[in-house]
């Protein structure tokens, strides 16, 4: 986990621990009541945000149109949330593709995510840019960015935080938060955009 999110996970994790200490020493059922549970989903969301954020930025390194697909939140751990951030975006020439991998790369690492860079092979060669380079981290977290002559795809799954599945779904409170545009079935496709 990049070591700014684990900072603010753990101020979140700590002020809530005050609340709770401060609120509950001496009565048995308010320490009860402010214990924090599923349903307190201030850390999923500022984990989403964070995530929401990084993933329009690195859309910004890249350029382009690109559009939304992001999953809705989904149950994970022992009452946990996370979502998959996917976005959508342009085609890239061989030419500028590695220019361009480089330059993410350099971001990811400023985030302490070591990227590795690898070539992918099918009927549409290109290249892709992944933290960690298999699997995911033990939270559930991975970032990848994969990207070819027809088009380019990120993903980014959130890591695994406390968080009520069914209320964020019923907020929809992914859909509200990005400032990328729906995935609206009809809408003209990314990979349209002049090639970079």
């Amino acid at each position: 986990m990049d070591l700014e999110l684990h900072r603010r996970l753990t101020t979140v994790a700590t002020v809530v621990a005050a609340c709770v200490v401060l609120t509950g020493c001496s009565n048995p059922s308010a320490r009860q009541e402010t214990r924090p549970t599923a349903s307190d989903n201030t850390a999923a969301k500022l984990v989403w945000g964070e995530m929401n954020a990084e993933a329009e930025a690195s859309q910004g390194v890249i350029g382009g149109a690109w559009l939304a697909s992001d999953t809705a939140a989904r149950a994970c751990g022992s009452n946990g949330a996370q979502w998959v951030v996917n976005r959508f975006g342009p085609r890239t020439s061989a030419a500028h593709r590695g220019r361009l991998l480089d330059e993410l790369a350099t971001r990811w690492a400023a985030k302490g995510w070591t990227a590795t860079k690898s070539a992918t092979t099918g009927d549409y060669p290109g290249a892709q840019l992944r933290y960690p380079s298999g699997s995911t981290l033990r939270s559930g977290f991975f970032v990848e960015f994969r990207t070819n002559e027809n088009g380019s795809t990120l993903q980014i799954q959130t890591p695994c935080t406390p968080g009520d599945v069914d209320q964020l779904n019923r907020e929809k409170y992914a859909e509200k938060h990005t400032n990328t545009p729906p995935d609206i079935p009809g809408a003209s496709s990314p990979s349209a955009e002049a090639t970079l």
